[in-house]
Parts: C-alpha cells; sequence; structure tokens
C-alpha cells in the first residue's frame, strides 16, 4: 500500500505483524533450564516488578512476603485496581489473554477462581514452557544466567546458552565467596596470582557453555580504569580472607584485579562481556525484592571509557536501568566500535522510556549496534509478556519514523529484525 493511503494504524500493523512472527534472541534472563515453568501461581501473578507495585499501592509488606498462593492474592485484591495502569499489570494481562485464554482488564473477586485455576492447570508443565519459548513468543537463543561458583545445570543446548554472572566474584568478593572459589577451582588462594589462577580455572570449567560474562557494576564502583599490581592487591587480599570489609579504594584494587583477570581471558575467546549499569543496592527502606534505585555516576562513564581504549579487541554489550544515562552511553557507543547497547533493564521496561532509548540510539547510532530485546525473566510465560511488550514499542518506534519519513516500511521491518535477532546472533557469534 503507498505510504501517502495508509494511517498510523495501517503502518503499525504492518510493522508490527512483521516483527511479531521473528524469533529472537534473549540475551539476559533468569530461567531456571530444568523448571521453565510456573511452580505456583505467585510465578505469574506475583512477579517481582508486580510485587514491588502491589506494596507501594498499599499492600502490607509483611503481610506480602508471609503469605502465599491464593491467601497473597486474596490480600492483594483491594490494591489490584491501583495498578491496572501499570506497563507490568498490561503484560500481565497479555499473558492471561494469549497463553490462558483469560481476558481480563482488572483481577478481582468475580474473576479471580478462574485465574487460578487457570494457571493451576499448567504448573510444572514443562512441555507446554518450553512451546511458549520456541512457538510463542518465539526464541532464537536465550542466554542463561549462570554461576561461576555452582554446578553447571543440565540445559537444551539447542535453545539456551550461557552467561557466566561474576557477581559472587566482582565486586562482591567476600570471605564466603573466596572460600567457595577455592572449593570449585581446587586452588587454596593465599596471594592474588593464586585468585588469578582460581579464576581462570573456574573459566575454562565454563568456557564450552557461555557466549558472555556477565558484570553488573554499582554507581561508585571506578574501578575499570586500574590495573593494580599483585603487591597493590595483596593486602587487601589479606582482609578479605581475614573476614574483614574493604573500604571503596580497597574493593576497587581487587575489584580491578579480577576484572583485569577476566577480560584477558574474554578477550583470547572472543567472549561478550555484558556490563550492568545504573542501580544501586541496597538501600535502606526501599522493598526488600529490589532494595534498589536507579543512579547515573558520570565519574563511571569516564573511567567506563578509559578501560574501553584499553581492551579494544573485547566488545561490551551495556545495559542501562537509569533513562537519564541513555543518551550518554549512546555516544559512547557512536565513538567505539566495541560498545553495544541492548534491551530496557529492570526500571526501563516502560514504554515512555522503551521509546526513548530506541529513538536516541536509532537516530544516533548504526543499527547493526543496537539490541532490542531480553526479557529479565524468571518463567517461561514472562518471556513471553516481556517479548510482546518489546516488539510493539519496536514496531511503535519504527512507524514513527516512517510517518516522518525518515525511513520507509521495508527499512522498518529490516531494522526491526536486526534488533530482535540478527544483531545478537553477530555480536555473540551464535
Amino acid at each position: 500500500m503507498v505510504l501517502e493511503y495508509m494511517s498510523r494504524e495501517e503502518i503499525f500493523n504492518e510493522i508490527y505483524n512483521e516483527l511479531k512472527n521473528i524469533r529472537i534472541v534473549d540475551v539476559h534472563q533468569h530461567l531456571n533450564p530444568v523448571a521453565l515453568a510456573p511452580r505456583a501461581i505467585d510465578d505469574i501473578i506475583f512477579y517481582h516488578y508486580l510485587v514491588t507495585e502491589l506494596i507501594a499501592a498499599g499492600v502490607p509488606r509483611d503481610k506480602m512476603y508471609s503469605l502465599k498462593g491464593i491467601e497473597r492474592l486474596k490480600e492483594s485484591l483491594p490494591y489490584m485496581k491501583y495498578i491496572r495502569s501499570t506497563t507490568t499489570f498490561w503484560c500481565l494481562r497479555k499473558i492471561l489473554s494469549d497463553l490462558y485464554g483469560v481476558d481480563v482488564r482488572d483481577i478481582t473477586e468475580d474473576n479471580m477462581d478462574i485465574i487460578v485455576r487457570s494457571i493451576e492447570s499448567v504448573l510444572g508443565n514443562e512441555m507446554r514452557a518450553l512451546d511458549i519459548l520456541k512457538n510463542r513468543v518465539p526464541i532464537y537463543k536465550s542466554f542463561l544466567t549462570l554461576n561461576p561458583l555452582e554446578p553447571i545445570p543440565s540445559y537444551d543446548r539447542d535453545i539456551f546458552v550461557g552467561a557466566l554472572r561474576m557477581d559472587p566474584l566482582i565486586p562482591n568478593l567476600s570471605k564466603e565467596n573466596l572460600e567457595s572459589l577455592e572449593k570449585v577451582s581446587g586452588i587454596e588462594i593465599k596471594r592474588p596470582r593464586d585468585l588469578r589462577e582460581g579464576i581462570l580455572s573456574v573459566m575454562n570449567r565454563f568456557s564450552s557453555y557461555i557466549k558472555a560474562v556477565t558484570i553488573s557494576l554499582q554507581p561508585d564502583d571506578t574501578f575499570l580504569s586500574l590495573y593494580p599490581s599483585e603487591n597493590h592487591v595483596e593486602p587487601y587480599l589479606k582482609v578479605v580472607k581475614a573476614g574483614g570489609v574493604l573500604d571503596q579504594f580497597g574493593r576497587n584494587i581487587v575489584s580491578a584485579y579480577i576484572f583485569n583477570t577476566i577480560a584477558e581471558y574474554v578477550k583470547e575467546r572472543k567472549i561478550v562481556v555484558q556490563l550492568m549499569l545504573g542501580v544501586k543496592r541496597p538501600v535502606p527502606g526501599a522493598d526488600p525484592h529490589d532494595y534498589a534505585i536507579t543512579i547515573a555516576n558520570p565519574n563511571q562513564l569516564l573511567d567506563l571509557v578509559t578501560m574501553l581504549s584499553r581492551y579494544p579487541d573485547i566488545d561490551f554489550d551495556i545495559f542501562i536501568a537509569d533513562a537519564t544515562m541513555n543518551h550518554m552511553l549512546t555516544v559512547i557507543a557512536k565513538n567505539y566500535p566495541n560498545v553495544f547497547l541492548s534491551g530496557y533493564w529492570w526500571y526501563s521496561m516502560y514504554p515512555e522510556i522503551i521509546r526513548s532509548y530506541l529513538r536516541i540510539r536509532l537516530q544516533m547510532l548504526p543499527y547493526n549496534k543496537i539490541g532490542g530485546f531480553f526479557s529479565d525473566a524468571y518463567v517461561a510465560d514472562w518471556v513471553y509478556g516481556k517479548a510482546v511488550l518489546a516488539k510493539t514499542q519496536i514496531a511503535y518506534v519504527l512507524t514513527e519514523m516512517v510517518i516522518e519519513r525518515f525511513i520507509d516500511t521495508n527499512l522498518a521491518i529490516e531494522i526491526g529484525r536486526n534488533l530482535l535477532y540478527e544483531n545478537a546472533i553477530t555480536l555473540y557469534r551464535l
């Protein structure tokens, strides 16, 4: 159809109908590969984004965390009406409608029973959950979050690949985590060189399973530019080993040593580093499930670019939760060929922020630098809900660009395919 005769809705539908069937790559999630299906109604109705919203609406915090299942739902019913405008509730409605055949505008006493029965009828149904991922989302590859101090889980390597989440070691190395590292590596860690060998041993164990290493940084972490010697690290490692608490300088020294050990390893093996930025946690008084707020630290970005110049041969895929960082990180991605930007992490997964991320990134960057999706989900149903949200918002932004005559519909569909599939395939060498 000629553009002049197409309405906004027709352009959107043409783009969205193409995007909705694209097999996508989910580069960050928290699925259990042997328990993809919900185990309780809480896994669907009380996804942690919704828990935080319901507590904010007035559900007593002690009730939310002490009750489970139907009792928890009954306690929450009077407050459900207040979250009907939130994006997460919209995703829940899409899940209930599309995957369970229950079309609701609210969750009330009148429809609670049918919602509960519908979810309970599929609890533990792994075949259904896998079908959601493969055929309803649909997923091409999904990145499992793997813990370096835990055994490698059994999983279907046709659909899953690994991302090694380094949080227990960097920037959160503690006496307990150090002892766990000794146990899994079989190396007694007395000196920095032992720490290096222990980390390399663990990474070798996971090397054939992973396509990425994931590092989540606090806003006040500014260690990426540092390159400390073993002599600098040794006194601080002794403090950790003795169960002491490091000051920020000592934490930075130890974290920098670990980071550079990881960086040298992944550089040789072409493994992507995922960096998660913009969240401070824990913070006092915040909801216990999140314990987090968003903060942007400009000094951290200066620290970041110093490191990027040191490791031009490592590709970095950056996820941000603080919307104020988007323009700054987009400028960095424009200046550094090894920097890519993916998704809309945590407090960014809302239409207004998703659209702003996409608009700025598409206007400033070659579109092969942009990843359009990750779910951050814990069960297959929520991967579906997040995928519908992301595809809808990508189609919305591309529709605007067509109407404004920046691009035509053919290019819009090409861009959408790259954001959801092609770019991740290339970046992660899938």
